[in-house]
C-alpha cells in the first residue's frame, strides 16, 4: 500500500485514484440529473470539478482535455463573454452577473478531464437517455390517467403531461432522446435492441406530436424529420431517385399525422388568435410577447451594432424601452426569446460572427465523427439552431446545461490515443 506523506498532506495514490473514479461517476450523474433537478445538477458538476482537481494524473488529464476542439471552442466563447463583461463594466460602470451563464463554457473541459474513454462517455449519454426515458414514460402515464397531473395544470393547461418547469424544455429533450435512439438503432447489430430503439424513437415522436403542447418542439421537428427521412433512405441503400421519393413519402406521412393531430390544430389556431389579440388589444399573449420583444430589441441592436452593449445589458435596456406602456410588466422577460437577437444586442456583429464561426466549426467537426455519434450530434445541433429561432436557449439554465453537458460527451473525431491517457476507442456501445 502506498505510503502517505502526512507532513506534506499529500494523499496516497490510491486515494487520488478513488477520487478520480468518484469524479467520473459524478460527471455521469450530472447527465442524469440535468433533465430532472437543477440543484442536483449543480452539486454533481461542482463535485466533478473538485474531484477532478484532486484525482490522480490531474495535470495530464486537464492538458489532454484542453486539446479537444470542442473544449477549445467553448473556451473561445467564454473569452468573448468575458470581453463583453469588460465592455459592460467600462461602458455602464457596472459589473454584470457572471453565473453559470458564463462558466458553463468550462464544462466540456471539466468533463473531458474525467470522461476520457468511449466507455465513460457512453455511460454519461446512457444516463441522460435513462432519465429522459423515465420522463417519457411518466408523461404517457399522465396522459393515460395512470399518474396524476401536476397542480400547475389548473393555471397553465399547456403544462399537461409534463414533469419539467417548462414544457418547451421537455419537448426538446424528448426530441433529443428520439434522435439518440434512432442514431443507435442504425448501428446496432442486435435485432431485439434495434426494435427496442425504434420503438423508443416512435414513442418520442408520438409524445411530441400528440401528448405535449410545445410549438417550439413542433417547429424543431420539421428539420429533424427531413434529416432522418434522408438518413433512413440512405441507410437502406436506396438509389438517389428512390431516396428522394422515399424521403418525400416519409415526410408526407408524418405531415399528415401532424395535421390530423387535434393538439396541432389547436396550437395553430392559438397562434392566429394570439397575434390578433396582440395587434388589436395589445394583449400579452405568448406570440404577442415575442413580437413585442423582437420589435424593441431591433433599436437596441441598431444603437450599438458592432460590439453590442455588453454582457447582461439587454434586459435593462429593454425594460427602459417599454416603461410607460400599459401592463408593461406582463411584457417583461429576461431575454428576447431569439438567440441571435440576444447575441447581437450584447456582443454585436463581431460577437455574432464569432458565434456563427464556432457553430460552423462544430458542424464540420460533427461531420467527421463515426456513427452513431455523427447522427446524434448533428440532430443536437439542428435542435439548438431551430429552437433558437423562437427561444434563447443559452440564457436558460435547463436548456443551456442540457446542450453543453451533451457536447462535453462528444468523442474525438477519428481514432487515436491521447498522450498519457487510455485509448479513445470510438466503438458504438
Amino acid at each position: 500500500m502506498p505510503a502517505m506523506d502526512t507532513a506534506a498532506g499529500i494523499p496516497s495514490s490510491r486515494l487520488r485514484r478513488t477520487m478520480l473514479a468518484a469524479g467520473q461517476w459524478c460527471a455521469v450523474a450530472s447527465l442524469f440529473f440535468v433533465t430532472l433537478n437543477k440543484p442536483a445538477t449543480n452539486v454533481t458538476i461542482v463535485l466533478s470539478v473538485v474531484l477532478s482537481l484532486l484525482g490522480s494524473d490531474m495535470r495530464q488529464r486537464w492538458r489532454d482535455a484542453a486539446r479537444h476542439p470542442v473544449a477549445q471552442g467553448a473556451l473561445v466563447w467564454w473569452a468573448v463573454l468575458m470581453l463583453s463583461a469588460a465592455h459592460t463594466w467600462l461602458g455602464a460602470s457596472s459589473v454584470p452577473r457572471m453565473d453559470s451563464f458564463v462558466w458553463a463554457c468550462w464544462y466540456p473541459l471539466v468533463l473531458g478531464s474525467l470522461l476520457r474513454t468511449a466507455q465513460w462517455r457512453n455511460r454519461a449519454l446512457l444516463a441522460f437517455a435513462l432519465a429522459m426515458t423515465l420522463v417519457l414514460l411518466a408523461s404517457y402515464g399522465m396522459d393515460f390517467g395512470l399518474l396524476p397531473q401536476r397542480p400547475v395544470v389548473h393555471e397553465l393547461p399547456q403544462m399537461r403531461n409534463t414533469l419539467f418547469k417548462e414544457y418547451t424544455q421537455q419537448g426538446l429533450d424528448v426530441l433529443v432522446l428520439g434522435s439518440m435512439a434512432l442514431a443507435a438503432a442504425l448501428v446496432t447489430r442486435s435485432r431485439p435492441h434495434r426494435r427496442l430503439l425504434y420503438t423508443l424513437a416512435i414513442l418520442a415522436l408520438i409524445n411530441v406530436i400528440a401528448v405535449l403542447e410545445s410549438r417550439t418542439a413542433y417547429l424543431t421537428l420539421v428539420p429533424l424529420l427531413a434529416y432522418w427521412a434522408w438518413r433512413l433512405c440512405d441507410h437502406w441503400r436506396l438509389d438517389r431517385r428512390t431516396r428522394w421519393a422515399g424521403a418525400g413519402l416519409i415526410l408526407a406521412g408524418l405531415a399528415m399525422a401532424c395535421y390530423a393531430s387535434p393538439i396541432r390544430q389547436r396550437l395553430l389556431l392559438s397562434v392566429t388568435h394570439e397575434t390578433e389579440a396582440y395587434i388589436d388589444q395589445s394583449t400579452p399573449t405568448s406570440t404577442g410577447i415575442r413580437l413585442e420583444l423582437w420589435q424593441h430589441t431591433l433599436p437596441i441592436i441598431a444603437s450599438a451594432p458592432v460590439f453590442g452593449h455588453g454582457l447582461s445589458q439587454w434586459f435593462p435596456l429593454y425594460k427602459q424601452s417599454i416603461e410607460g406602456m400599459p401592463d408593461y410588466d406582463k411584457f417583461l422577460m429576461g431575454h428576447p426569446h431569439q438567440e441571435m437577437l440576444l447575441i447581437l444586442s450584447e456582443q454585436g456583429i463581431v460577437g455574432l460572427a464569432v458565434f456563427l464561426g464556432l457553430l460552423a466549426a462544430l458542424a464540420r467537426y460533427i461531420s467527421r465523427l463515426a456513427s452513431p455519434y455523427r447522427d446524434f450530434y448533428a440532430c443536437l445541433l439542428l435542435i439548438y439552431l431551430t429552437a433558437g429561432l423562437a427561444n434563447c436557449l443559452w440564457a436558460d439554465f435547463s436548456h443551456r446545461h442540457m446542450f453543453i453537458l451533451l457536447l462535453a460527451c462528444i468523442p474525438l473525431a477519428g481514432a487515436g490515443t491521447a498522450s498519457g491517457a487510455e485509448p479513445h476507442k470510438e466503438e458504438a456501445t
